[in-house]
């Protein structure tokens, strides 16, 4: 009778092994989880950073573009590289971020939110002052955008290529947006002083914009490849490859963006 316990329970624990096992997936999964991956996916979770570089080029006006999007912590900035124009330029735009979360509920239920603002000021932050007349322009412009999302989540089971896994199962999360609003408010000041800093004129304009789309189940779907699923820590990435061709008057015209994104989620507090 001890040696047939004994026998069940090896029997167990390999079968333990290889449950954990089968739970690795991405290149950074923990070797051994007790939790399932949708248990792991499952909360509310808050972007600790992020980064999307995407080239863009628009075939009507030759305009091409690397625009570098990156998020750490609660900063952020946009680096756009232009190339091709009447001479390559890189601007630089920082500012915080307020809110950037991700919510997967059990049921399969998510929300997306991103609040953050910008700010851009001339003469890399300090005006620009004419040599002639010391008068000094300084123009600053805030922009805030306030996005919200609401879908379904879920994972994509395993692809073979040749026989081959490109793809493991559970190994890439399915991101289903139905709807996506965004406003945007962009606040610009100028002001012209003197030499000795007295204030010449003050212009300021407000402006706003908003959107909201909606989309039927599985119109607007992005595929992220899980990297790294843990309990306190999800990496994913996923590529960018979109073209979009038009023809009018037997004029074609096209813009494209190609690229990649990697995001890295911490459980909100």
């Amino acid at each position: 009778m001890k040696k047939l316990t004994g026998y069940a329970l090896l029997i167990i624990v390999l079968s333990s092994i290889l449950v954990f096992d089968g739970c690795k997936r991405g290149d950074d999964d923990p070797f051994f989880s007790i939790r399932s991956r949708k248990a792991r996916v499952t909360g509310d979770w808050t972007f600790e950073s992020f980064e999307s570089i995407i080239n863009k080029h628009f075939s009507s006006t030759g305009y091409d573009a690397t625009v570098d999007f990156k998020l750490t912590g609660n900063t952020i900035s946009i680096k756009v590289d232009s190339i091709h124009t009447t001479h390559d330029t890189t601007k630089t735009t920082n500012g915080i971020v307020k809110e950037a979360t991700y919510r997967f509920d059990k049921n399969s239920k998510m929300e997306y939110r991103f609040d953050y603002e910008l700010t851009w000021i001339n003469g890399n932050g300090v005006g620009v002052t004419d040599e002639n007349t010391n008068i000094t322009t300084l123009i600053k412009i805030i922009t805030n955008v306030r996005t919200r999302a609401y879908g379904t989540w879920n994972f994509i089971s395993n692809v073979e290529k040749n026989g081959v896994h490109k793809y493991k199962n559970k190994e890439r999360l399915s991101l289903i947006f139905e709807t996506f609003n965004e406003n945007t408010q962009v606040v610009s000041t100028t002001e012209v002083t003197d030499e000795e800093g007295t204030q010449i004129s003050f212009d300021y304009t407000a402006t706003s914009e908003s959107y909201e789309h909606k989309y039927a189940n599985g119109e607007n779907a992005q595929i992220w490849v899980l990297q790294e699923l843990r309990n306190n820590k999800i990496v994913m990435n996923r590529d960018i490859d979109y073209l979009e061709v038009s023809n009018t008057d037997s004029i074609g015209t096209s813009y494209q963006q190609k690229g990649n994104e990697t995001a890295t989620l911490k459980p909100s507090k």
